[in-house]
């Protein structure tokens, strides 16, 4: 999109332009920043306002006098439309209540300008100063035939009507005796609807879309994403200037990244700071997060056609979150080998996590030092199958799965091939790992030297190849890394993303951003949070916090109790007064809780928090999140998958765990 200052520089502008001024201590002061635009303190801001001051006309609004009507004035807020088509059917008229300390009755105002409407700002507070310019308003609407018109359901005409958008307020009794003196009949109502374009398109979307899938190595910290044509560009009259793009990209899925970096950051404006900053030729660039993606600034006519994208780390973006706490988040050793492990076995979104198979064969290979063969680790998988593979599976995967599940270990590089070998001399039997092989082999236990060839051929039985355990994986490594995949997997399958209009492509995996093995430096001492997760659950990310306890024991140290959940709670406090929705989590890999586990988590259910924000129209209480083993061995799709009986996202999953476990 071209800048609009190359208007100013036309000869004979035919438009007239006027530049509100106002003290800095007005109490309307930050309303008309939003009505009527301020440029900023930079050198470019600088720049673009004397550029405009040249052309336009001064006009300062004293701290208590009157607010002029600018009719057919140009203000700067105006200037940026003026090169826009932009026109609907559903476009209206309407009067939109703000109190001018109020940050989000001022994005309301915004956004029902933005939307496409014909708004008129009505404050609050010394509303006497907008009266005589609200009734010349309402009068030119009245001309122009701009306001709707309603009949009642009995058939009495209401005549002109407006909306009022009241943000949950009372309509102002100075504002409804203007309305009526004026024959006009208010139709309050406290949300905006978005105007749908009849001609041309929304200025702020483009049909220059584009879908495409790019390598990413594990090593990189960079990544080249090719920019769609825009169109023919627009050329400055007297330099070659084209403008500015704003690259929206979307991610649906991101696979074998490196697992302490991350292409997402959470849509918090407050972490734009960490994105690198894209100068583009430009004085004042822009680089955001977005919902499931970034903003950034590109040229129009990049001579690169591409956005350059810098990967995050994760332990940045956690430091971001939890600034100014001074609790100096950090991913502890053990979190480190734990997400290490959930790595190889598909990341912290795969389903091995939830699968009895998967893990019933590693504990088998770890309690033997021969390793097993492969058709005993396939017979472990069948026989600890339980409800897998999932109620979509192929009839091929049904009958290949416990074969596929070992072959998957192996690929992986999670069991090592072990060579059984007989001496012939002392019949003395060792196993070899397979890189330790050479074409000749010393006996272990007499010394004899012989060919491999001979010692293979030799064999009183029939040689299979041993499997065991990978070196660095141990029980103890396995009974952490277990349950935290399978909680994590379960909110894969609640994270969503948000796409442009008419753009559904299928996500085949997630990308939300999970930590394991958290240490926090709380005052009275550290403490380790097994899951911090961020996701998409609404217009804001969600942060989950989690307690997993992977013992099958009734133990004080297999158990989750009060101290634990007082970390998790203080952690959730810290980010909901930041305007970060936080959920609890608490997951034991039992089949159930016990009393004392019951009654801690019950707590939290008698005066839960409500959402910071509306969740697809419903405002829902901020209930933990509670597994148990058997929701954490159940394929997506089952009968007994929590997919089946939670709606509504996070807080419907938090519900019915509650409702199943409490």
């Amino acid at each position: 999109m071209l800048g609009v200052e190359w208007l100013l520089d036309a000869p004979a502008p035919p438009y007239t332009f006027v530049l509100p001024e106002w003290d800095i201590a007005d109490p309307l002061g930050p309303l008309f920043e939003v009505w009527f635009g301020r440029y900023g303190d930079n050198p470019a801001a600088a720049e673009l306002r004397s550029r405009f001051a040249r052309v336009a006309e001064s006009h300062t609004i004293g701290a208590d006098a009157p607010v002029p009507a600018f009719d057919g004035l140009i203000t700067p807020i105006g200037l940026t439309r003026l090169d826009l088509e932009y026109d609907s059917d559903d476009s209206a008229s309407m009067i939109v209540l703000v109190d001018a300390a109020n940050p989000a009755d001022l994005m309301l105002l915004w956004t029902a300008r933005a939307a496409g409407h014909h708004v008129l700002p009505w404050p609050v507070t010394h509303a006497d100063r907008v009266h005589a310019m609200a009734e010349q308003w309402l009068r030119a609407a009245l001309r122009e035939d701009a306001l709707g018109r309603s009949v009642r359901g009995d058939g009495r005409d209401l005549g002109p009507t407006i909306e009022v958008i009241t943000g949950h307020r009372p309509v102002p009794g100075d504002l409804a005796v203007l309305l009526r003196d004026m024959g006009i009949t208010a139709l309050p109502g406290s949300s905006v609807t978005y105007a749908l374009p009849r001609r041309g398109r929304h200025p702020f979307l483009t049909a220059s879309v584009r879908e495409f899938s790019v390598p990413l190595a594990p090593e990189q910290r960079t990544l080249a994403l090719p920019m769609p044509p825009v169109g023919p560009a627009r050329w400055r009259p007297d330099r070659h200037y084209a403008g500015i793009v704003a690259a929206h990209v979307t991610f649906t899925e991101v696979r074998g990244p490196h697992p302490d970096r991350t292409l997402l950051v959470p849509n918090l404006r407050s972490l734009s700071t960490l994105l690198d900053a894209q100068p583009a030729n430009l004085a004042e660039p822009f680089h955001r997060p977005v919902r499931g993606g970034r903003v950034c600034g590109v040229l129009a006519d990049s001579g690169t056609d591409e956005v350059r994208l810098r990967l995050l780390d994760n332990a940045d973006i956690l430091d971001g979150l939890f600034r100014g706490s001074g609790w100096r988040p950090r991913q502890e050793v053990n979190g480190r080998k734990v997400a290490e492990l959930a790595e190889r076995l598909g990341g912290t979104g795969s389903a091995a996590g939830c699968e009895p198979a998967v893990w019933q064969v590693l504990y088998a290979a770890s309690k033997s030092a021969d390793g097993l063969v492969h058709d005993r680790l396939v017979g472990l998988a069948q026989k600890h199958r339980e409800n897998w593979p999932g109620p979509l599976s192929a009839p091929d995967g049904r009958t290949g799965y416990a074969t596929n599940v070992v072959l998957a270990l192996q690929q992986r590089g999670l069991l090592e091939p072990l060579a059984p070998l007989h001496c012939p001399e002392c019949g003395g039997f060792t196993t070899v790992p397979a890189p330790r092989l050479e074409a000749d082999m010393d006996c272990s236990h007499c010394g004899r030297r012989f060919p491999l060839g001979y010692l293979l051929g030799s064999s009183p039985r029939r040689f299979d190849w041993h499997y065991r355990l990978s070196d660095g994986i141990t029980r103890n490594l396995m009974a952490e890394t277990r349950p935290v995949m399978a909680a994590a997997a379960i909110l894969a399958c609640y994270h969503q993303q948000l796409f442009p209009a008419d753009l559904l492509p299928t996500a085949g995996g997630t990308t939300m951003t999970c930590q394991l093995g958290v240490g926090f430096r709380f005052p009275d001492g550290p403490r380790e949070v097994d899951l911090v997760v961020v996701l998409d659950d609404g217009p804001q990310p969600v942060v989950v916090i989690g307690e997993v306890k992977g013992g099958l024991s009734t133990q004080p140290g297999d158990l989750i109790n009060q101290d634990d959940l007082d970390v998790l709670t203080a952690i959730q406090a810290h980010l909901r007064n930041l305007g970060v929705e936080c959920y609890i989590l608490a997951a034991v890999l039992r089949d159930r809780l016990e009393p004392t586990e019951q009654d801690a988590l019950k707590r939290l259910c008698t005066s839960p928090p409500i959402t910071l924000n509306d969740h697809q129209g419903f405002m829902h209480p901020v209930l933990p999140i509670v597994l148990t083993g058997t929701d954490l061995t159940q394929p997506l799709f089952s009968n007994g998958h929590l997919h089946r009986g939670a709606r509504h996202g996070l807080p419907g999953l938090a519900r019915e765990t509650c409702r199943r476990n409490l």
